[in-house]
């Protein structure tokens, strides 16, 4: 389970389209399913033209980019928006971890209890002879 956050390490500009750009942000590794529904999931708010802010989200890939189309007016709040979102899915997946580290930890307990029960119960039973 990878501890050290996802991290952008690069920004490229791939195709144009009128006055959209198609935008390919690298990642410094592969995210997981679960990271990468926390960064669809991420409640970040977008600054900028109103064709940008109702546009739909970036598309993040299993292979470690995230895409996306934008006004080319609106760069500066796309870099800004998807380097938030990194963050807050970093965020809510440390967040997942440590909740299904509890977790593991509550069910380890209640199993090491219930070997106990049952090694008493054995014990009474063996007294019964």
């Amino acid at each position: 389970m990878p501890s050290d956050p996802i991290a952008i390490t690069s920004k490229d500009a791939v195709d144009v389209e009128g006055d959209e750009v198609q935008v390919v942000w690298s990642l410094n590794r592969r995210p997981t399913s679960d990271w990468a529904r926390e960064f669809r999931s991420a409640t970040v708010a977008r600054d900028g033209s109103t064709d940008f802010v109702n546009m739909p989200a970036p598309d993040i890939r299993s292979g470690g980019t995230i895409h996306w189309t934008v006004p080319a007016a609106d760069l500066r709040g796309a870099v800004q928006y998807v380097k938030a979102c990194v963050e807050a899915a970093n965020e809510g997946y440390r967040q997942l971890l440590v909740r299904r580290e509890e977790e593991r930890r509550r069910r380890d307990e209640e199993e090491r209890a219930k070997a106990l029960r049952l090694q008493a119960a054995q014990q009474a039973l063996n007294a019964l002879d």
